[in-house]
């Protein structure tokens, strides 16, 4: 009867069955982590600018509805108040470069005249 390794290719009969799934499996291993890294690397390159510092930026946004809301968004020195609706973005009002958009500073509830604020009436609830 003849030898079956007699037929087999050359070094097939040194590494078995199970020699050549484990070199599969790291071979599998390796090409997963490449893959993984190059996909790291993509996204981490998607947000570098070629230009430097951002030159649109969004400055404040106020939800009207369930798919409406108006952004306030500076490009450069120029400040745009920008209407955006579900299929649809309007320039609402261009202000001047230089114009203060910031946003106002309410006064805090309970400061009007007559009007106790919320320290005031913690402090006589405690007895202090």
């Amino acid at each position: 009867m003849a030898d079956p390794t007699l037929f087999a290719a050359p070094g097939a009969a040194a590494h078995g069955a199970a020699g050549g799934g484990v070199e599969i499996t790291i071979t599998l291993l390796i090409v997963v982590g490449f893959l993984a890294g190059l996909a790291w690397f993509a996204r981490r390159m998607r947000g570098v600018n070629k230009y430097g510092a951002a030159r649109i930026q969004m400055l404040a946004a106020q939800s009207l509805g369930p798919k409406e809301r108006v952004v306030l968004v500076r490009i450069g020195e120029t400040d745009i108040l920008v209407g955006v609706a579900a299929g649809s973005v309007n320039a609402l009002h261009v202000f001047a470069p230089g114009a203060n958009t910031g946003a106002p500073t309410a006064p805090a509830a309970g400061d009007a005249p007559g009007q106790p604020n919320f320290k005031a009436l913690l402090l006589k609830a405690l007895g202090k």
